[in-house]
């Protein structure tokens, strides 16, 4: 049941707000993947990023009605994953994520063991998490600002001047660290 257009997602939506299950299977199956990683990015977690992933979707399903048709459905999940990771943070005081969890290598795991990505991660991991979820969604899964701006409940502007802000802190702490 693989659709790859907007119509399609459309459709899939549809079959999903009447109960279809193949059609909540599919969006699953289409956005866990980028919801996991968003989650992993802002927890630095390993089962915190599977159950905000996993809570993403329950809550996205519960109140499918709800959805804005402007935006994609991958971005709705976005901003409920990103909202739930940062609470979770906020409620557990922190403001840097845990020590990693060893998790299988990935080739992006593979990469970040050079020196220079280590720098670059830990001056990311020093940023606020809703900075860092700034930076995240805009450098890493290339969203648009108009995106970011949606799934951080945030102006274009205030995005900008967040990604501004923290690239000019990840840079400085690059530079300081090296």
């Amino acid at each position: 049941m693989r659709m790859d257009t907007e119509a399609g997602e459309a459709g899939l939506l549809e079959k999903a707000l009447a109960g279809d299950a193949a059609a909540r299977a599919e969006l699953v199956r289409r956005h866990y993947g980028a919801a996991y990683s968003l989650a992993w990015k802002l927890t630095r977690h390993v089962e915190t990023a599977r159950d905000v992933a996993q809570e993403a979707f329950l809550r996205a399903f519960s109140r499918l009605d709800a959805h804005d048709p402007r935006y994609g459905f991958g971005s709705w999940v976005l901003k409920i994953a990103s909202n739930y990771a940062l609470d979770l943070l906020r409620q557990a005081g922190r403001r840097e994520p845990p020590p990693e969890e060893v998790e299988p290598p990935s080739p992006e795991a593979i990469l970040e063991r050079g020196e220079d990505l280590a720098r670059v991660r830990r001056a990311l991991d020093a940023l606020p998490p809703d900075t860092r979820a700034a930076l995240v969604l805009h450098l890493q899964e290339a969203l648009p600002l108009r995106e970011i701006a949606f799934v951080l409940d945030l102006s274009e502007n205030a995005v900008r001047n967040r990604i501004w802000r923290g690239l000019q802190k990840v840079r400085a702490d690059v530079r300081e660290d090296a």
